[in-house]
């Protein structure tokens, strides 16, 4: 039962630690998401005024919907990435923004991308995907180990330089490339360079202006012909539309998708290719990772509603 005296706290991912959640309700009237989806920002601008925290998936904090947040004091976003937060409007409105950037995640988005390396190389998925379909064709699915391979890791930051150090203990060649960071391990190119030179080429950069619609068809040309790609980043840093086309021509042998511009995506043609692994945007799904995520979220929550301190990881 709701007790208007309490404090509310909305909580738009689908997904939260049971036993933290128990703990928010000792102090927080609680409203937990039970679609299998995000909220959308008509969907945030209806309820969005009742409460005094948000922790948040992807959902779209537009300045619409904050403007619409008279009470709001905190958004904790679970996870890393606050593309769609406009905080700008919540720094104006004094909203303070936090998110989870913890070795727990970090470390399951790059062994989950390494796993995908793995499978498209050896062709794991598209052998499975075959044998199921009626067919034993053992020689078609020939691959390469990690260590005849060159990996190119797009961003070398927290995630990506953690991918580039598990290929590089098993042997494989990696090259980067990142603007900002300079490795004394790794070799440092230039996107023309990444893409010629990798068998596989793996994304691990933020959603920004800077990168939206970053890797188009130039570069997929470039690309060596059965060459994979994969990203686990955001789906706003590939042009979809080339990447279909560098698919369909044979210059990519196999992509791994596990971000989409709409989650969940719109399943056609080219994401039901064999050759075209997609998973629902689960790199950081392990027990370990979410139940720190959800209790930095969980701390972060008390901190500034009922205690009036700073959070963790605030951004804004």
């Amino acid at each position: 039962m709701q007790n208007n005296n309490r404090p509310r706290v909305l909580i738009t991912s689908p997904w939260f630690s049971p036993a933290l959640l128990n703990r928010l309700e000792e102090n927080f009237d609680v409203r937990a998401n039970h679609m299998e989806r995000w909220f959308t920002e008509d969907e945030l601008c209806s309820i969005i005024g009742e409460f005094d925290a948000v922790i948040a998936g992807l959902d779209p904090f537009t300045s619409r919907v904050l403007e619409n947040a008279s009470n709001l004091k905190l958004i904790a976003r679970r996870g890393i990435g606050f593309d769609t937060i406009d905080l700008l409007t919540c720094k104006r409105m004094g909203v303070k923004v936090t998110n989870t950037p913890v070795q727990e995640e970090e470390t399951a988005v790059a062994e989950f991308t390494f796993s995908l390396i793995l499978n498209l190389t050896r062709n794991i998925s598209r052998s499975s995907y075959s044998l199921k379909s009626g067919s034993w064709q053992r020689e078609k699915y020939l691959g390469k180990g990690i260590g005849e391979i060159t990996v190119g890791i797009l961003g070398l930051g927290h995630i990506g330089s953690r991918v580039a150090e598990l290929v590089h203990k098993m042997g494989g060649l990696v090259i980067y490339y990142d603007p900002y960071v300079n490795s004394k391990t790794f070799r440092k190119a230039n996107l023309t360079e990444l893409f010629k030179e990798s068998d596989i080429v793996s994304i691990h950069a933020p959603k920004t202006q800077e990168t939206i619609n970053m890797i188009n068809r130039e570069h997929f040309s470039l690309m060596k012909k059965g060459s994979h790609l994969i990203n686990t980043s955001r789906a706003e840093i590939i042009n979809m539309h080339d990447l279909e086309w560098a698919v369909n021509n044979g210059t990519i042998a196999s992509v791994a998708l596990d971000v989409f511009a709409k989650e969940p995506p719109e399943i056609d043609d080219f994401l039901i290719s064999d050759n075209v692994l997609v998973t629902p945007h689960i790199a950081a799904f392990t027990e370990k990772s979410f139940s720190k995520i959800d209790e930095i979220c969980c701390n972060n929550v008390e901190k500034v509603i009922l205690n009036g301190v700073e959070p963790d990881y605030r951004i804004v």
